[in-house]
């Protein structure tokens, strides 16, 4: 480490330590109960799903507390009523959080006596199969004349959860306070006045009502609270946060995951930076993403601490490279709020005619049809009618359903975050934490950069060396890839996930990092062995800084327990040889 770098990561240190006391919680909302029990949230997701002037928002915390009867006090846009909100099942704001968070990757040499190109692991299909073909890469083949198109494969149902909250709004004639009051429900005089100041800024407020038997558990008194989804016909830009500081107790992981046709999204009245990408790391990181990302992230912060950072922007037509899953479904995007989208789209464009039948097409249906009984013929031919509507409706519908998935996230506190976040959209493209590596240090560019198209992610890598045999003239070294046929591992991508609930000093950047990071002070150097000496570098050494604690006559003891160990075994020796 340079005097340089040593001279601005000392109090870089300091601060990440002030930073760890700081109270805070992000969702927008308040946790409130019967009694003052103290209830609160360590991570929240705020998925917002645009298009045209339209916004479906869904809020997903977690909880921290006892499981007596609470309720989620939630900010919404002033037009928002009981029959625009629903209960969603978790698993739907998990799959975009896992599509888009940061993951690791390795890349593997290819055989260099192998003169085929070298495959990436991306180039895998994720997609699910259905019906004995990809539901999304042709038709199913039924038999010699029945083909099944892909899109009639495909679910198209939103799907929502039932049983989880009870939601309630106060009559015209009742002030929300009034009324949540009258139920029972305890407010302190913060709460009382963050009610009265967000209503003054147009925002009424919804008592969502927990059933605490109906919620997942996740260790103690956690648990992980289903995402509550509501929708406004307005463009939802400002998000309440500073509303969780009611219901605080340490620095909160705040995730923004915005959905929207055309762009991706960024915070407007703060600033924004991207998380280092392309980062070459050691092995160990790579089941402990949410240890090593979290104490990256920490490093950032306590220099940028009201710094966003944007992790991924990308196609909803893609997952990344790699990916950690299949891109986004039909169905799941209509459940995160595309079919509200649906009701306002006109009924020609939801329904089109189907062009008049092909050639093939008439082939195909005159032989089904000769096939077919003759008292069955009419109603199979208006079932065939009735089948080629829906596909072109299924196929009007997914050409509607074209996003851009955008990550923000930020560790916020009343510190970092003073004011609300506001989100809005940027113009062009962007690209980072993709290309190929070369070489045989894998060298390959960390810049994030304007593009054509949204192609970001944040990715860590690590390298296998080719170490078989080369058994040619001119071998081909350093082609990366993905894995061998006789890899035998797991295929799995691991990504940041439960970043609450993981230790941020366990994994060490200094110590796993291999590529150099100026901006972190990380030289990507392993970190220098000890010179330990004939006593271990323990007996005589002088602490310099950190931590230590001493017993008196601690070295003694050792050397008394040493040389009773090696009677011990003499004694044990000469009674053997007596014997």
């Amino acid at each position: 480490m340079t005097a340089r770098s040593a001279h601005w990561l000392a109090p870089l240190i300091s601060i990440s330590i002030l930073l760890c006391c700081v109270k805070a919680l992000a969702m927008p909302g308040f946790y409130v109960g019967k009694n003052p029990s103290k209830r609160v949230s360590h991570a929240s997701f705020v998925v917002i799903m645009n298009r045209g002037e339209q916004s479906a928002v869904s809020v997903m915390p977690d909880f921290d507390g006892p499981f007596e009867p609470f309720a989620l006090v939630l900010a919404v846009p002033s037009d928002v009523t009981l029959d625009h909100i629903v209960t969603l099942r978790r698993e739907f704001v998990d799959r975009v959080d896992q599509l888009s968070a940061p993951r690791f990757h390795e890349f593997w040499e290819t055989d260099p006596c192998d003169p085929a190109k070298e495959l990436q692991e991306w180039e895998r299909d994720l997609h699910v199969s259905t019906s004995g073909d990809n539901f999304l890469g042709g038709s199913a083949d039924l038999g010699p004349t029945k083909k099944v198109p892909k899109e009639m494969l495909l679910n198209v149902k939103s799907e929502q959860k039932q049983g989880e909250y009870t939601f309630l709004l106060p009559e015209e004639d009742q002030t929300f306070l009034d009324f949540a009051k009258g139920r029972g429900w305890v407010f302190t005089p913060q709460m009382e006045e963050a009610v009265t100041q967000y209503q003054g800024k147009g925002l009424k407020f919804v008592l969502a009502e927990v059933d605490p038997n109906r919620i997942e558990l996740i260790g103690g008194e956690r648990a992980q609270m289903s995402p509550i989804r509501f929708w406004t016909s307005q463009p939802y830009r400002t998000i309440p946060a500073r509303l969780g500081l009611l219901s605080s107790k340490d620095p909160q992981e705040l995730f923004v995951l915005v959905i929207d046709p055309q762009k991706r999204f960024v915070p407007k009245n703060y600033e924004v930076s991207y998380p280092p990408t392309n980062v070459q790391v050691d092995f160990v990181v790579k089941e402990r993403m949410g240890e090593f990302f979290g104490g990256l992230h920490d490093m950032w912060l306590a220099k940028h601490p009201k710094t966003w950072w944007l992790e991924f922007a990308w196609s909803a037509d893609g997952c990344g490279q790699p990916c950690p899953n299949e891109p986004l479904l039909i169905n799941e995007l209509l459940t995160l709020g595309g079919d509200v989208f649906e009701q306002s789209v006109p009924d020609d464009e939801r329904n089109p005619k189907p062009p008049p039948l092909t050639d093939e097409e008439k082939a195909r249906r005159k032989a089904e049809l000769d096939e077919a009984k003759p008292a069955d013929r009419f109603k199979l031919k208006i079932q065939m009618d009735d089948d080629r509507k829906e596909l072109y409706r299924r196929k009007a519908l997914l050409e509607r359903n074209h996003y851009i998935v955008t990550r923000l996230h930020h560790r916020v506190s009343d510190a970092t975050l003073p004011t609300d976040v506001e989100v809005g959209p940027v113009d062009g493209g962007l690209q980072g934490g993709v290309l190929l590596p070369t070489g045989p240090k894998g060298d390959i560019t960390l810049d994030v950069k304007p593009a054509d198209a949204e192609r970001m992610q944040t990715r860590y890598l690590f390298f296998h060396p080719w170490k078989g045999m080369q058994a040619c003239e001119a071998p081909a070294r350093w082609r990366w890839g993905k894995p061998p046929r006789t890899y035998r591992g797991l295929r799995k991508t691991w990504v940041v996930e439960d970043l609450a609930r993981k230790s941020r000093t366990q994994i060490k950047p200094a110590d796993v990092v291999r590529t150099p990071l100026p901006e972190f002070g990380l030289t990507g150097e392993p970190p220098k062995p000890l010179d330990a000496g004939l006593d271990g570098g323990l007996e005589g050494s002088t602490p310099k800084s950190g931590c230590h604690c001493s017993v008196p006559g601690a070295g003694r003891t050792r050397h008394l327990f040493g040389f009773g160990l090696l009677a011990l075994v003499a004694g044990l020796a000469f009674r053997r040889r007596r014997r």
